[in-house]
């Protein structure tokens, strides 16, 4: 299937500006599809079914509709009313029509469109909508690398994906067999990683593992030079042929603010090298039982080189 979101853009473009109208997708997929502009300025997706579907709750950005028509179809229709999110709204049409394209009926197909609608109305309504920032973008790659890493290493699909645990609000980034993993990110030159709580490290008690990646920003000519969007592919694509899988990948990009921009694809990154560290007793960290119940918040900053000795070979 061609890139639905290039797909998308022609047929609104198609689309006279400041006139009304819809135009019909011709793409292979249970559901008939449409982009309309609804008001003259307002861009929308709608589906015309056999079938009505399941509650369409609308957010601040988007109008939602399910409507009888004469004939006894249904009229199903997403407006854009926020403009300023326009990338975001053509995302989200773009990935609930890739969710549903491999439903095995209209109505299957159109439970998938509520579910994945749903998804992204939270991910609208609950999250800061703004592109990730370079410090957030390298933090993401550095947890993608490793995620593929392990999978690379036999761990299975399922257990690898279940054990990225720091998307939903978990103290660490990953926990495989009870053992918790951090992941930070840094530049190639920079002695220094940065601890945001004294969960972060585990307890006094605890054996973890630190993990710091070393990624730079660079030209995009640079050899061996990739994007977030590159990464996110590439490990999407150890997904394919599971659904459930690809969906709970989808999910925790989406929990960490991830949405597919092609913004992404503006800035590019260079992977040099990851070194682990064993977090034990005597790793020089700050934790729970060693500060004031007072204390609500701490980040304080380590020294890489002053680690070297619990670097593992």
């Amino acid at each position: 299937m061609e890139d639905i979101i290039n797909i998308l853009q022609k047929a609104w473009l198609s689309i006279k500006p400041y006139e009304t109208g819809s135009l019909q997708l011709g793409i292979a997929h249970p559901l008939d599809w449409f982009v309309a502009y609804e008001t003259p300025t307002n861009k929308a997706l709608i589906i015309l079914s056999h079938l009505p579907i399941d509650t369409l709750e609308p957010s601040k950005c988007i109008s939602t509709a399910c409507r009888r028509r004469d004939d006894g179809s249904y009229y199903i229709s997403c407006q854009l009313i926020e403009n300023t999110q326009e990338d975001v709204f053509i995302s989200m049409c773009s990935n609930i029509i890739e969710y549903s394209a491999n439903a095995l009926s209209e109505k299957d197909a159109l439970k998938r469109v509520a579910a994945r609608y749903r998804q992204w109305r939270r991910l609208m309504e609950y999250r800061n909508l703004a592109v990730l920032s370079d410090e957030k973008r390298r933090g993401l790659i550095g947890e993608l690398l490793y995620l593929k890493q392990v999978i690379e290493n036999g761990k299975s699909l399922s257990e690898a994906l279940d054990g990225w645990v720091g998307p939903s609000g978990a103290d660490q980034d990953f926990v495989y067999e009870g053992l918790w993993r951090e992941i930070k990110t840094t530049g190639l030159a920079s002695d220094q990683i940065t601890i945001h709580s004294v969960e972060q490290l585990g307890r006094r008690s605890e054996t973890g593992e630190l993990q710091i990646y070393r990624i730079d920003p660079c030209a995009p000519e640079t050899k061996d030079a990739f994007t977030l969007k590159t990464i996110i592919r590439t490990v999407m694509d150890l997904f394919r042929g599971d659904e459930k899988l690809v969906e709970t990948f989808t999910d925790k990009l989406n929990m960490v603010g991830y949405i597919d921009l092609e913004i992404y694809d503006k800035y590019y990154y260079k992977f040099f090298r990851n070194d682990a560290y064993e977090v034990n007793e005597t790793f020089p960290r700050i934790t729970r039982e060693n500060v004031s119940a007072e204390i609500i918040r701490c980040d304080y900053v380590i020294s890489v080189s002053s680690i070297e000795r619990w670097k593992r070979g």
